[in-house]
């Protein structure tokens, strides 16, 4: 696969450039800075771009959703929950995604979680199409936005965010998905890495989610 993080904006968010390894084809998740970072991580990665993805509309994961868009001249795809919330109304989506949403990447099937609580529209995507990662065997991987984090959770205070929800969506759409295990690199919106695994057994709130 193709993977690589980059840390961008006043914030730290990550920013993901995903996909296949066998096609060039990738995906931008959650462009939220430094937009000129992505665009040459995109191009020394030899990437086809053939999306941008948002797992929430907030400020810091969707600055440079515009200059990407155009760079590229690729469709962004969202949950209209954010949009009919108000939580992102620069731009409507090119797809509107919704719950079980494939986005084909070459070989790689990403699957869409509908997963609310730190904003309406929040999304998670997971695929088991990948089996390595920096020379480890994996099972998958998932990208979880703003919801779980290595050994914290999302933020539920801001409008439209809702923590009873969030800790339901941890527990439904990850901890007890059945085509999630424990063997799942945990992509998370800001700060570091993680497994599903690590986040199983130390992740603060777990009691919460499990």
């Amino acid at each position: 696969m193709i993977f690589k993080k980059l840390i961008v904006g006043q914030l730290g968010t990550n920013c993901y450039i995903f996909g296949s390894d066998k096609t060039k084809e990738v995906v931008v998740i959650d462009p939220g800075g430094n937009a000129e970072a992505i665009i040459n991580s995109v191009d020394e990665l030899n990437g086809k771009p053939i999306a941008v993805l948002l797992t929430h509309g907030h400020f810091d994961h969707t600055t440079k959703v515009g200059k990407i868009l155009r760079h590229f001249q690729i469709p962004l795809m969202f949950n209209k929950k954010e949009y009919d919330s108000g939580t992102f109304k620069q731009k409507e989506a090119n797809r509107w995604l919704v719950e079980g949403d494939i986005i084909k990447i070459g070989e790689i099937n990403l699957l869409t979680l509908e997963t609310p609580g730190h904003s309406p529209g929040s999304l998670c995507f997971y695929t088991s199409d990948v089996d390595k990662f920096k020379g480890n065997e994996i099972s998958g991987i998932v990208f979880t936005g703003d919801l779980l984090f290595r050994g914290s959770i999302g933020r539920s205070d801001f409008p439209g965010g809702n923590q009873n929800l969030l800790f339901e969506s941890i527990r439904k759409k990850i901890m007890y998905n059945k085509g999630i295990n424990d063997n799942f690199i945990v992509c998370p919106g800001h700060m570091g890495l993680s497994t599903v695994g690590e986040e199983r057994a130390n992740n603060m709130f777990k009691k919460f989610f499990l």
